[in-house]
């Protein structure tokens, strides 16, 4: 069996590391991109992912504009949004962008075994 893979969208290359650690502890092989455009090229290159971590600003295309573009490309993928931002309107767009579920920086590991094969 294949492990679970996942990618990791944030400009931050400290928060990608970051993340992209936790979810390894988890048996996922990873990939990292610094922006949402990067992250929708991909999907139209054919790659898919189980997870994807998707952070919410970052320079080309934001979080939530990537989540639409990849979702409506028919991409069933878990995506997980993080951010740092505390705005409730910020959030709700979001959300409601297409996100699986939202979370507040820092991203635990807890937070991620729900969505893990290896939970």
């Amino acid at each position: 069996m294949n492990p679970p893979t996942a990618l990791v969208v944030d400009d931050s290359e400290f928060m990608r590391k970051f993340h992209s650690c936790h979810l390894e502890s988890l048996g996922f092989q990873t990939q990292e991109v610094e922006n949402g455009e990067e992250a929708v090229r991909l999907h139209e290159q054919g790659k898919r992912f189980d997870v994807i971590l998707m952070d919410y600003e970052m320079p080309e295309m934001n979080g939530a504009q990537a989540t639409s573009r990849i979702r409506e490309m028919g991409v069933q993928s878990v995506i997980l949004g993080v951010s740092g931002i505390d705005d409730e309107t910020v959030r709700a767009n979001f959300v409601q962008s297409g996100l699986t579920e939202f979370f507040s920086k820092p991203l635990r590991r807890d937070m991620i075994i729900p969505y893990s094969r290896f939970a």
